[in-house]
């Protein structure tokens, strides 16, 4: 981690002309929580909002050096960080954030806030191997392998995989630790996988994973830090939750991201953002309709929703919907219509409300009634599974079940792959 030290406030001094003396002027206050952090040949800088500024000035100096240069003027009263890049490598810089407001055309600045230094620190690829067990054979000692048979009986080793990110994450030159697995989907030649910083530091990510030798290729980087728990692929476009609302961007920027041959790349902003009927805590698609549900403690419904314009500004028109057991939290869908489902709750079958499954479901989508209601129907099986499974996709005959188990300490059976189940085991 970056060296942290509070130093004086910079000599730096703002110059805003004053108004007519019959006229009083507040300047804004001092930004405030400012925090800076070093990753390669870079600083990012955040700073708590000031609620009478219409923007912010970013100072910088070397530590070899007494002068402050003031390197970025934020125009924007929302933004509240700032990446300061091309710096040099293993060198320490102080920063400091002034606030500024605009009267009768006149910039009035607030005093600077107090330095902060950061010092610059390579950051390393992001992790391709497993986090926990490096080898088939330490994976089949691991206590989850020994424990939950039903899951071994479904598993095939060789089409599985491990999950991505999860030692670290290079997240635009920074280092993260702390990444955690959410959704996953299987988008035309790529297995994507959605992932959050539990530390609220970096970005939210996708790991872009090759479909064919399930390998971890490259790392889209997206527009915020959001818990994005769903994600879907409508054969045009990526779907991704986000809150109370979902977003869409084309499957193209996937492929050229991946022709590129880059570490990573930063979607700056969704093609489209709609609001839903419900916190989108997951997804899927399935024949034109995208399903969008809520992790809830009891029985609840999702929201399925006509995908329209997907080759321009994608849009959706709600005209289904469709009941879901409680603690739900992933959905895919097979070619036939077949719902494969995940419920969890908990790190551990000893915690309260635990419950960590597989279900299966044939719904009656040609039965809908005047409402849109479709019945998933009875449960066809279920299978237990280790703790916290999260998003589910199908490729070809394998349902792939991905965990977030490995990044919690205190899981007692955690998987750090995303496990491949023989569909057909997981039916009957």
């Amino acid at each position: 981690m970056p060296t942290v030290t509070p130093t004086a406030t910079p000599t730096a001094t703002p110059t805003g002309t004053p108004l007519p003396a019959t006229t009083t002027v507040v300047k804004p206050s001092t930004p405030t929580s400012i925090t800076v952090r070093g990753g390669s040949k870079r600083v990012r800088v955040t700073w708590a909002a000031v609620s009478d500024a219409d923007g912010y000035f970013i100072y910088c100096r070397e530590s070899t050096s007494a002068v402050y240069s003031k390197v970025k003027t934020i125009t924007n009263p929302e933004t509240l960080t700032y990446d300061k890049t091309s710096l040099v490598q293993n060198a320490t810089y102080y920063f400091s954030v002034s606030a500024y407001k605009i009267v009768d055309g006149v910039t009035y600045e607030s005093a600077l806030s107090t330095a902060i230094s950061a010092k610059t620190q390579a950051a390393t690829k992001t992790s391709k191997t497993a986090k926990k067990y490096s080898s088939k054979t330490k994976f089949k000692n691991s206590p989850a392998y020994k424990k939950y048979t039903a899951m071994v009986n479904d598993l095939n080793y060789s089409k599985s995989f491990a999950i991505p990110g999860m030692k670290n994450t290079n997240v635009g030159g920074f280092n993260c630790t702390s990444m955690v697995p959410q959704g996953i989907t299987l988008a035309g030649s790529y297995f994507l996988i959605t992932a959050y910083d539990s530390k609220g530091l970096d970005y939210s990510v996708i790991y872009v994973v090759s479909r064919a030798s399930k390998s971890y290729i490259t790392t889209i980087i997206l527009p915020s830090k959001a818990k994005v728990g769903g994600i879907a692929y409508d054969g045009t476009n990526i779907w991704i939750s986000k809150g109370t609302s979902v977003a869409a961007f084309p499957y193209t920027f996937i492929t050229d991201t991946v022709n590129a041959g880059v570490a990573y790349k930063k979607l700056s902003a969704y093609t489209s953002v709609v609001p839903v009927l419900t916190t989108a805590s997951y997804m899927g698609y399935y024949d034109g309709i995208l399903w969008v549900g809520s992790y809830q403690t009891s029985s609840s419904t999702m929201y399925g929703y006509k995908v329209g314009s997907t080759a321009t500004v994608p849009t959706l028109t709600q005209t289904n919907t469709m009941s879901v057991p409680s603690k739900t939290q992933g959905i895919t869908f097979d070619s036939d219509g077949t719902l494969i489902l995940t419920r969890a709750c908990g790190k551990n079958p000893t915690d309260s409300g635990y419950i960590s499954q597989v279900r299966t479901y044939l719904p009656s989508y040609a039965s809908a009634d005047v409402t849109g209601k479709i019945l998933k129907n009875s449960v066809r099986k279920t299978t237990k599974m280790p703790p916290k499974t999260e998003g589910v996709a199908i490729y070809g005959t394998y349902t792939y079940v991905l965990f977030s188990s490995s990044h919690f300490s205190k899981c007692n059976y955690p998987i750090d792959r995303v496990l491949a189940l023989k569909t057909s085991k997981l039916l009957a």
